[in-house]
């Protein structure tokens, strides 16, 4: 599963001063829309734009993007407060079964 979902995806990774600091993956789903799977940025580099710059490279560098997709942990406040930030709307709130334990999700969606 993982191989096929890392040859079709696209791997930005984010450094400062030659480190990683943070990374975003997009998968394509369907024609046009893309599942992104996620922006994760060590904490002290947040709120720097680092994200916004991922995303952005990610809109610009994919072909034919229209639709974005994200599955957020409802309680995952900074990262809803980031993703309706840049525009991103709630269309879903489902439980997602992660290896037995049941997380409060909200699937979010940006049309580009």
């Amino acid at each position: 599963m993982m191989e096929k979902r890392l040859s079709g995806s696209f791997l930005f990774v984010a450094e400062t001063d030659n480190n990683i600091v943070g990374f975003a993956n997009f998968s394509p789903s369907n024609q046009g829309e893309v599942e992104l799977s996620a922006i994760y940025l060590y904490s002290n580099y947040q709120g720097k734009g680092i994200g916004t710059a991922l995303l952005k490279e990610g809109v610009r560098s994919i072909d034919g993007i229209r639709v974005i997709y994200i599955d957020v942990e409802k309680e995952n406040t900074i990262g809803n407060t980031f993703y309706e930030a840049k525009g991103f709307k709630t269309v879903e709130e489902f439980d997602d079964n992660f290896d037995g334990h049941i997380l409060k999700t909200i699937r979010m969606v940006l049309k580009v």
